[in-house]
């Protein structure tokens, strides 16, 4: 989606992709292959680009830093990508500077006495805490949420394999929201409006605009946004997921990239995440971020359908208004194969559209997975 962005601006785009089957080598001029752990592969980056930027976090920040200090362009550079990808030093960095952030605790001693310290931390919390992996995880990966053993468990094997942990607080909230905002180097910036998401064993499920958010939230989650941005020196899209509880916003995680929860952008909004994190990377004047007068809804969609069947991609297209993004990925039990969009005016009509497009290509709906839909 990056490509295809970057074609309609004239920009050409060279991939480093770690496989042949990887959905952006169909679209991109020019791909190389290698690791983001590979310097080697990262440096042939470098040298075939004008600007290197980053659609994951799973990356090695001292090869990125050695390419920064030989002055190619890494945006966001390597000293801000540290907060995406170590949430150890993010919740840290957050705290300290007076950020909301669940309570936590970070371990990284010897395992015995970390794994005591959980237990001592559940108990001063009156509750079983969430231990996160502090590098490495991505949708729901890399979480444990059950009870304390099992919270114990995982504590024990990430610190055992040398990975620290953070537990906090599990958090009560009314809804999970994201808000994204894209920023260039100069420091000139621009947001969306602040959106409901919906999350299904940790993988976003369901995008919402408005949603639940009222503009004051909106507004609210926003400057947040473009606080963080300034605060840990993003240049591109930062996407900040919030939890909002009756305390107000708390930051859940933070992502330096185009977002799954942006992904409505593309039709819902005058320029979308992908392009404007171009703009930002190549510091080019930001687009406006305004959004549709009434709803937009988006579905992830998740199954063994296959668009390219005749009476699947009809039954897609056959829905009012359904706009279909198909990745090319390959298929795995619960991997993102695409998305579905719709722009309307009743936000529960859209919504309905928008799950019925994603149901014919296998998606379950929420109401399968014992929430309601």
């Amino acid at each position: 989606m990056l490509s295809e962005a970057a074609s309609a601006i004239g920009i050409e785009v060279c991939v480093l992709a770690e496989r042949r089957d990887d959905a952006a080598t169909s679209v991109a001029g020019e791909v190389l292959y290698g690791s983001g752990f590979d310097a080697a592969a990262l440096s042939a980056l470098a040298r075939s680009c004008d600007v290197v930027t980053l659609d994951h976090e799973l990356v090695d920040l001292d090869a990125l830093a050695e390419l920064a200090a030989a002055g190619v362009a890494v945006r966001p550079g390597p000293a801000a990508l540290l907060y995406a990808v170590d949430k150890a030093e993010q919740r840290r960095h957050l705290a300290a500077a007076g950020i909301a952030v669940p309570e936590f605790i970070v371990l990284e001693g010897e395992v015995d006495a970390d794994v005591a310290l959980v237990v001592s931390f559940a108990a001063e919390l009156g509750a079983v805490p969430v231990a996160k992996a502090a590098r490495g995880g991505y949708d729901g990966r890399g979480v444990e949420a059950g009870d304390l053993s099992a919270v114990l468990a995982a504590t024990r094997a990430w610190r055992a394999a040398g990975t620290r942990v953070v537990a906090e607080r599990r958090v009560g909230f009314r809804r999970e929201l994201a808000a994204l905002v894209a920023r260039r180097p100069g420091g000139e910036s621009v947001a969306w409006r602040t959106v409901e998401t919906t999350q299904v064993d940790g993988m976003c499920r369901e995008v919402a605009v408005p949603g639940g958010v009222d503009d004051a939230t909106s507004l609210a989650g926003a400057q947040l946004a473009v606080r963080l941005a300034e605060l840990l020196g993003v240049v591109g899209v930062l996407a900040v997921e919030l939890f909002d509880t009756d305390d107000g916003l708390l930051v859940n995680e933070v992502a330096m990239r185009p977002h799954n929860s942006g992904h409505w952008t593309i039709e819902g909004a005058v320029t979308s995440q992908f392009e404007n994190h171009l703009r930002a990377v190549c510091d080019l004047p930001l687009g406006a971020t305004d959004g549709p007068a009434g709803a937009v809804a988006t579905v992830n969609v998740l199954g063994g359908g296959d668009p390219l069947a005749r009476d699947a991609l009809a039954s897609v297209l056959g829905v009012e208004g359904a706009h279909l993004h198909w990745y090319g990925k390959a298929h795995r039990p619960g991997r993102k194969l695409g998305h579905v969009t719709v722009v309307g005016v009743e936000p529960a009509e859209v919504a309905e559209r928008a799950w019925r497009a994603a149901a014919a290509l296998g998606t379950p709906r929420r109401r399968d997975e014992g929430g309601a839909q």
